[in-house]
């Protein structure tokens, strides 16, 4: 940050005449000094500003200040073009009297526009996140009054779970890949000296935020971890056989990350084939976005179920569909390590999630499966479902802690069948509802029966960024339901984490709660906004007054209650960039499946840099040929 006495030494008063436009043509020596005098007046402006936003000593000064960004063209000393370095030469004179064989005044100036600059930069981000705030907030406002409470009679929504359909993509050449297929081929790890091709085609980085050391071709990461990072680089059927061969002779690589590869029927074969060989090689399966289908889905379970090392498989956006059940079933009660099972947007549906919560309920066991984390998002979850689910977790042999059920047609139905076994639940630790279509019956429901649980310390019940996308409800939960609320966060001692998102609750309904989140001994990190415009009467402008001051307060106790947990020189902005994910993920697991791809889009994306494409060409037949390569597909089955 700059300060005042740096900026405040850098000013004189001049004389000058009045500005106009900088990038003035310079066609004599006098048109040369005139510009120099209007570009000194206005850093001169500039630093004057800078200097005494700096002098207040606050923190948030700086950034809302206002710098004229046309100074980013300021003439600098080492411009390629004579006449622009001459200019620099004499702003810097005037700004900076000094002897005439000083180089002070030019060193002075070239830090001041670098400091300039550097606001100017803030500047411009700050303002792109303040539009992107102030959209955000108008369209997730506009769009859940607009939809107002779920009608589930009126608006029925299918039970078989959102479209399974991956990213539209295209399948890379065999060339791009082959570097990184000799490196892992020859036993190569995240050092460049592992191998030859590595010191030809590959930089060695430490991992964004983490500092993990990776090791990156042209397509492939390895990481110093264990992981092989391939997600979105497109292998398809026609390269699937020669990574997996690559492998065979690899035992570095522990996690295998193939993200939104469409390798398909064909690809899981070759997995499933690898599996037989070397069953314990791998920890982690993160197969999300490949087209596999229920029968190539058995090949793989049948392989998993004889490792002891599988800890977690990721299965994301594969169309299982409602006939693949027993086999997560099977690979739930018989993997004997299996910690963490995604199986978000799998198409499971309603009644491929009852049959196998049925199964789980049911199952004899001798000693507590190892399942621990199950995501369940946009899988068509419903009443049915929602109630096989509650009598597992009401069995004492639940081993299930974190729960994903956000963007599933539940409704207040399917969350109240489900509050039933969440009152006799001894082990949840996180929970997800957002956009479930719930009203104030399945959310008193809901915190009535979490009030006294001994060991949740999340739970959402917010709004879900990609609820029109899926198809979708959002939920309305109103001041009818803030008592209860209240009452739960008063009561759950244990709570860490409570998301209502933009909801239906008025001023003083929000009020009411941040009172509670005030007095709450374990919150760490709460958001709730109304959906509601501010209204005039002198009642709303008084809580809104009220709502204000108590948003000060909470966010205080917030942040001294992640100093008594994490310790004094733990900042609350620190907490929100690192351990805040640790409470709504497990962090053994998720960091297993970390990928620099995916995260460099997801940030262009937040950025507005780069757009991620959702849905396909209706002429694009990628799918269906990935489809029909292999002995393993279904569809040709079906046509033999």
């Amino acid at each position: 940050m700059a300060s005042a006495t740096f900026l405040q030494s850098s000013i004189f008063a001049l004389n000058v005449k009045p500005m106009v436009t900088p990038k003035d043509d310079i066609n004599s020596p006098s048109d040369l000094a005139e510009i120099a005098h209007r570009w000194a007046e206005k850093i001169r402006k500039a630093l004057v500003v800078v200097a005494e936003a700096a002098s207040t000593g606050e923190e948030n000064t700086l950034v809302s200040i206002s710098i004229d960004e046309s100074i980013n063209d300021a003439p600098r000393r080492r411009s390629a073009h004579p006449e622009t370095a001459a200019l620099a030469v004499m702003i810097a004179g005037l700004l900076y009297p000094a002897p005439n064989d000083s180089l002070a005044p030019l060193i002075k100036y070239e830090s001041d526009i670098v400091t300039l600059r550097k606001l100017i930069t803030q500047q411009r981000k700050s303002a792109i996140e303040e539009a992107t705030a102030r959209k955000r907030k108008t369209n997730w406002e506009n769009r859940i009054r607009k939809q107002g409470p779920w009608d589930e009679a009126e608006d029925p929504l299918s039970l078989n779970g959102v479209s399974s359909l991956p990213m539209p993509v295209k399948i890379a050449a065999q060339e791009s890949l082959a570097p990184f297929f000799e490196h892992l081929r020859v036993g190569g790890t995240q050092s460049q000296a592992s191998t030859t091709r590595a010191t030809k085609d590959a930089i060695e980085a430490d991992e964004p935020y983490y500092g993990i050391q990776t090791l990156e071709f042209p397509k492939g990461v390895v990481y110093s971890d264990g992981r092989m990072d391939l997600c979105k680089m497109v292998l398809g059927p026609p390269n699937i056989g020669d990574l997996v061969e690559s492998l065979k002779t690899n035992t570095f690589i522990k996690h295998f990350l193939l993200g939104n590869n469409i390798i398909g029927p064909h690809g899981a074969k070759c997995i499933a084939d690898f599996l037989g060989e070397f069953p314990n090689r791998m920890n982690t399966w993160y197969l999300a976005g490949n087209c596999i289908d229920p029968y190539s889905f058995n090949l793989l379970v049948n392989q998993w179920i004889r490792s002891s090392a599988v800890t977690n498989i990721w299965l994301k956006r594969n169309p299982l569909k409602a006939s693949a059940a027993h086999d997560v079933y099977r690979l739930i009660t018989e993997t004997p390590n299996l910690r963490t099972l995604d199986l978000d947007q799998t198409e499971l549906g309603d009644l491929g999630v009852e049959e196998l919560f049925s199964k789980l309920a049911a199952h004899p066991s001798e000693r507590p499966l190892a399942l621990r984390h199950i995501y369940l998002n946009a899988c068509g979850v419903g009443v049915k479902a929602a109630s096989a689910i509650a009598e597992y977790l009401s069995n004492p042999l639940c081993t299930i802690t974190s729960l994903y059920l956000t963007n599933n047609p539940l409704g207040s139905s399917g969350v109240i069948a489900l509050a039933a076994g969440l009152k006799e639940n001894k082990t949840l630790t996180r929970l997800t509802l957002a956009s479930v279509g719930m009203d104030d019956r399945g959310a008193t429901a809901l915190c009535s029966a979490l009030s006294d649980h001994p060991t949740l310390f999340m739970l959402d019940i917010g709004h879900s960024y990609a609820t029109e996308d899926l198809g979708m409800r959002y939920n309305w939960i109103t001041d009818r339901t803030a008592h209860t609320i209240c009452n739960m966060v008063e009561s759950l001692g244990s709570l860490q984490y409570l998301n209502l998102g933009y909801c239906a609750l008025h001023n003083p309904g929000l009020n009411g709660l941040l009172k509670a989140v005030c007095d709450s001994p374990s919150l760490l990190w709460f958001n709730a906004k109304t959906i509601h415009p501010q209204e005039r009467s002198a009642f709303a402008v008084e809580a809104g007054q009220e709502h204000r001051r108590l948003l000060k307060e909470a966010h205080n106790h917030l942040a001294a209650n992640v100093k008594k947990l994490f310790g004094a020189n733990k900042s609350y902005s620190v907490f929100l960039e690192d351990e805040k994910r640790w409470i709504i993920n497990d962090k053994d697991d998720i960091r297993k499946i970390d990928s620099v791809y995916r995260n460099r889009d997801a940030g262009l994306a937040r950025r507005g840099m780069k757009k991620l494409e959702k849905w396909w060409d209706e002429d694009d037949e990628t799918l269906n040929e990935v489809m029909t390569v292999g002995p393993t597909c279904a569809l040709r089955k079906r046509h033999a």
